[in-house]
């Protein structure tokens, strides 16, 4: 029994090793992490910006889906009781609290710790705990004729140059770790991603055939990043990164 305990911390020390090995000399790493993809949110206060520049704010009774994307939301006023439906094709962008047992079971401290944003009153709704959706025309899975969907955000603190948006149809990576201990792992294996006017499902398979797609046109970036060496797990870093060398 006690080698077979010291066999699994000797596994786990060395798994903690190697990760932290192979993190080098790259920066602190809250600065430019993805947020969770939530699926539930609750019945709170949400906001929402129509494209006539109207704003409505109210409960959220009710989403409608498609493959994980939303199309339309339920609005109830809480005064007159009163629910208004909302198309994706009437939305610029909305803001939604994810429910309770969606936030603790993602752990997701990391929506309320976000640092400074390019928007104020972004960085001010953000930081009471919302979820930002942005209104994206979209092939899902890149196969299905574009359509309207309300898209949630994952790195609003550097998206200046490439958005990043939640796919709830991916699948995870293993997580690295014995038991409950995990030191890595754990992440999407797809996103939605948007640079300039083209959004495109880019997944882990594909990553490195769309390196010089996302990031070809920085020679400074595939001096530092090259091709043969970029990881799917950091594809938060390299974003972040892209971005500093574009926006200087």
């Amino acid at each position: 029994m006690k080698k077979t305990v010291m066999f699994f911390a000797m596994l786990f020390v060395g798994s903690i090793s190697v990760f932290a090995q192979d993190k080098g000399d790259e920066p602190d790493n809250s600065v430019f992490q993805f947020l969770p993809v939530y699926d539930r949110y609750a019945s709170k206060e949400c906001i929402v910006k129509l494209k006539d520049g109207t704003t409505v704010k109210g409960i959220n009774d009710d989403l409608d889906r498609k493959k994980g994307q939303i199309t339309a939301i339920e609005i109830k006023d809480p005064a007159t009781k009163k629910t208004t439906e909302y198309k994706a094709e009437q939305i610029d962008e909305m803001y939604l609290y994810p429910s309770g047992f969606d936030k603790l079971s993602k752990r997701s401290a990391a929506v309320t710790d976000l640092k400074a944003y390019t928007n104020n009153s972004l960085d001010k709704i953000l930081n009471q705990g919302y979820c930002y959706f942005k209104n994206q025309s979209v092939s899902l899975k890149n196969k299905k004729k574009e359509k309207e969907f309300l898209m949630q955000l994952v790195n609003p603190d550097f998206c200046s140059a490439i958005m990043v948006f939640g796919d709830n149809m991916a699948k995870e990576s293993a997580s690295i770790g014995v038991g409950p201990m995990k030191v890595a792992g754990g992440i999407d294996k797809s996103f939605y991603v948007r640079k300039g006017d083209e959004v495109f499902w880019l997944k882990k398979a594909e990553f490195e055939d769309n390196y010089d797609r996302l990031f070809g046109d920085s020679p400074e970036f595939v001096a530092k990043f090259p091709k043969k060496d970029v990881v799917w797990r950091k594809l938060n870093l390299y974003i972040y990164e892209y971005t500093k060398t574009v926006t200087k």
